[in-house]
């Protein structure tokens, strides 16, 4: 996502998060998270930036019943794992992982410019708080001078056991889609989507990288148009909202479930 170093604050009193729990149940942190389920056709699928604090259940409730067609969920406490453990994070990722999603922890970058040890630091924070091996680069760079370094990100996801999606916004140099299991090529307002051009012929044919496009201030008269695009443009997930800036990621959008009739098989 864009640089949206939210601070949630996680002061939620007790009885409302006693309302995830008594919705779903959890997992302890040191499970395997299950593979995201697999779907029985090539359609569209659902990634959710879901910066959203734990306690609100209906939101976690409408994702865990949105399976199969919700599969990744990025997950992000305080611009990243922050600085302890949050036992309702541990909670609700748990209730997602039991429910077959994917959740992915959220981690910034700077376009490069950020300490690597720092970000190298937060990745094994979530594989050590959280059980989360899977990452969610964000404020990727485009250019290839940066590819060595990502790589090496890349590597240490890996070697844990995950899988790690870079967020550029747009189509970076061709190097990144070597080592990245998936890449945002596309994330901005409905107006700027409607005006992208066709991916290069690269993207699709000699690339195994699946494509993710992040959506945001798209009203529902235009879901139609958007889904239709990501299809034309050989999109893997999507994420669509009415949600605007500055966190266009912390409710669902109020067409949820047209979107997700809108997704899947054509």
């Amino acid at each position: 996502m864009r640089p949206i170093l939210l601070r949630l604050r996680l002061d939620a009193v007790a009885f409302l998060a006693a309302a995830v729990l008594s919705l779903v149940t959890g997992c302890s942190v040191g499970d395997s998270a299950p593979s995201p389920p697999v779907p029985t056709d090539s359609g569209l699928r659902i990634a959710v930036p879901a910066y959203v604090n734990p306690p609100d259940s209906v939101f976690w409730q409408s994702l865990i019943e949105a399976v199969p067609e919700v599969q990744d969920v990025i997950v992000n406490p305080d611009s990243g794992p922050g600085s302890a453990v949050s036992e309702s994070y541990v909670q609700v990722i748990g209730a997602l992982r039991d429910a077959g999603i994917r959740v992915l922890g959220f981690v910034h970058t700077e376009y490069g410019a950020r300490d690597p040890a720092t970000v190298r630091g937060e990745i094994d924070r979530w594989k050590e708080w959280y059980g989360v091996d899977n990452i969610f680069l964000d404020e990727a760079p485009v250019v290839s001078r940066w590819i060595p370094t990502y790589a090496s990100y890349a590597a240490v996801v890996h070697d844990a056991g995950g899988v790690v999606v870079l967020n550029p916004g747009l189509i970076p140099d061709r190097g990144f889609f070597e080592f990245a299991d998936a890449i945002v090529t596309f994330e901005g307002p409905v107006g700027a989507y409607s005006k992208m051009k066709e991916p290069p012929k690269w993207v699709r044919s000699e690339t195994r990288t699946e494509l993710w496009h992040i959506v945001h201030s798209a009203p529902e008269d235009r879901l139609g148009e958007v889904v239709n695009r990501a299809r034309q443009h050989g999109a893997d997930k999507i994420y669509v909202t009415d949600d605007v800036e500055p966190n266009p990621y912390d409710r669902l959008p109020s067409y949820w479930s047209g979107k997700l009739a809108a997704v899947g098989p054509q």
